[in-house]
């Protein structure tokens, strides 16, 4: 379903190798959420919505993908023409290593020339995401789920819980490095 909602997911140019704009798929993925997602994009999207037709909802969310996929593109296109070429590429430390990535300035125009459309697509996942997890368990019955705490773990559950605490207790911070 996240999936769906990604536009080059739909069309044949899914990371821009056939108009020379190799490694959009990335930029658009994860380069814009990677700088705004913590302070600028809200992802509360409201209460689950029962789907009363699955298939043709998952169907229209493709659908509405696949025609955002042009802007996708144009929009990188027409900017890499307008932006100075120093300020597209900008070198970056990424934990030891030095690596080239999409300058902040450039990543700024974009998003604010997609009018939020990373936004508002990640907000449109998370929301039919919860729905169909929602209108699974109404078309199972509304099943009782709070016996589910009490099911006792793998033994390989267990194990993952020893090392995440081993490492935690070992000061290693866990995830993504955050820069205050």
């Amino acid at each position: 379903i996240g999936d769906a909602h990604v536009p080059l997911h739909t069309v044949s140019n899914y990371n821009g190798q056939k108009t020379g704009q190799h490694g959009i798929h990335a930029f658009w993925e994860s380069r814009l959420p990677e700088l705004f997602s913590d302070d600028q994009w809200d992802f509360f999207v409201g209460k689950a919505v029962y789907i009363a037709d699955p298939q043709a909802t998952f169907w229209a969310t493709v659908l509405e993908s696949n025609r955002l996929a042009d802007s996708v593109l144009q929009v990188e296109n027409r900017l890499r023409h307008v932006f100075p070429t120093d300020q597209q590429i900008c070198p970056e430390m990424r934990g030891a290593r030095l690596v080239l990535a999409q300058c902040r300035a450039f990543c700024e125009a974009y998003q604010r020339n997609l009018n939020g459309m990373v936004e508002r697509r990640m907000r449109a996942a998370i929301q039919l995401v919860g729905s169909a997890w929602y209108t699974a368990w109404v078309d199972a019955g509304q099943p009782d789920l709070s016996d589910l705490a009490d099911v006792p773990e793998t033994e390989a559950e267990l194990q993952e819980q020893r090392r995440m605490k081993m490492l935690l207790n070992g000061g290693k911070i866990l995830g993504r490095h955050e820069e205050h």
